[in-house]
This record gives structure tokens, C-alpha cells and sequence, in this order.
């Protein structure tokens, strides 16, 4: 198992990257690097601690985010385009707009939506993110947008809407929710409706909206 220490910033350090004054858990050969490298902040294994603590279905994710946000905007690269690509070795995605109203998969915690995909006219996936990703919720979508095999598919599945419709009907995501962790969800007729109707009165808004800061 790999062993985590947790950073603690001081506050000019805190000011300077413009993060919030929590302990991060990053592995402890990147701190000793980090420590060794004029002291440079391992942004990419302080977001990766961060997406580790907040899997946990115990973990107050939530207070989580803004950290993870602004970790996030570090690392990435300004892109002014509506819809882009994210891709390892192994997967590729669609990032961009998705219609709430239309037959969706999604990642949910609880009540919040952390990500939600939609089928492409190829069987690939487009994904819209609403949430920072903990490391399960990434670890679906990478699953989830796996390369299909030329001959076998995704999964003996024809494509990766397929595969994702497959895996969102699965026993486990009942018990990933009730122990509070990310689960997928399939709404046929859009984000929040079932068969007799509206099951989320309040709208849409309310299963996007991020939490504000965690409490002072």
C-alpha cells in the first residue's frame, strides 16, 4: 500500500497558488521530491491525495472541492473550446455540453451529479463534469471510455454506450449509494425523471449546483 503524508502549506504559500488551508495527502516520494525540487508544489500527487480521500463514502468530499478546483485550473491548460478530447493509452472521451432532457448515464453522489454521458452517432461517449472527480468517479469514466476492440467491442459489448448502459444497471451501484459513494444511474427520459414523472421537484439546478466553500 502507498504511504501518504500529509502537506501542510504556510500561508504566503497558501496566498500564492491561491488554495484553501487544508492538509493534502500526497504520496510520501512526492514530498521528498518536492522537498529536493526548489520547492515546487507536486500539484498533479496533491490533487491525486485529494481524489483518493474524497472516494471514501465517509469522507467529507465536499468540503473537498474547492481545493480540488483550484488544483485543477493549475494543472490544466487554459482551452477556450466548447467541446475537447481527454484520452490515455487506453481511453478516449468527448468532453463538452450535454442535454440534461435527453437518455443519459451518470455518476452520482447522493443527490449531487458529478458527471453526466451521453452516446455519440459512433457508440462513443461524450461526458459533461459538474463535480471535481474523486478517484472512483474517474475510474468510471476511464472504464467506461475504454478503446473498443476492433473485433470483441468494449467488454464483449457492442460499443461504449452499450457497455456503460450495462454497468449503470448493476446490483453494486445500489450499495456504492448507500454507502455514499459514486454510483452510476441511467435516466431514459433525462436527469431526474422516471417513468411516473419529475422524481426531483425542485429542477434540474439542483442536482448541478456545487456546494459553496466549506465553513470557515
Amino acid at each position: 500500500m502507498q504511504n501518504f503524508a500529509e502537506l501542510h502549506l504556510k500561508p504566503e504559500t497558501l496566498a500564492r497558488y491561491g488554495l484553501p488551508d487544508i492538509p493534502y495527502p500526497i504520496p510520501a516520494a512526492d514530498l521528498k521530491s518536492a522537498l529536493l525540487d526548489n520547492g515546487d508544489l507536486p500539484l498533479a500527487a496533491m490533487l491525486l491525495g485529494l481524489q483518493q480521500r474524497s472516494r471514501d463514502g465517509e469522507a467529507e468530499w465536499q468540503q473537498l472541492e474547492p481545493a480540488m478546483d483550484r488544483l485543477a485550473e493549475l494543472l490544466a491548460p487554459d482551452d477556450a473550446r466548447d467541446v475537447i478530447s481527454a484520452a490515455g493509452d487506453h481511453w478516449w472521451l468527448e468532453v463538452g455540453p450535454v442535454d440534461l432532457g435527453g437518455q443519459l448515464v451518470t455518476i452520482q453522489r447522493g443527490d449531487a451529479l458529478i458527471a453526466a454521458i451521453t452516446a455519440r452517432d459512433d457508440g462513443r461517449l461524450r461526458v459533461a463534469v459538474f463535480h471535481p472527480l474523486d478517484a472512483k468517479s474517474a475510474e468510471y469514466l476511464i472504464g467506461l471510455g475504454q478503446v473498443p476492440h476492433p473485433e470483441h467491442g468494449v467488454c464483449m459489448r457492442e460499443n461504449n454506450w452499450e457497455y456503460a448502459l450495462d454497468c449503470s444497471a448493476g446490483n453494486g451501484n445500489y450499495y456504492a449509494a448507500d454507502r455514499g459513494e459514486a454510483y452510476l444511474s441511467y435516466w431514459e427520459k433525462g436527469l431526474g425523471i422516471s417513468w411516473d414523472g419529475p422524481m426531483c421537484p425542485s429542477g434540474v439546478s439542483s442536482w448541478t449546483s456545487s456546494p459553496g466553500p466549506p465553513p470557515a
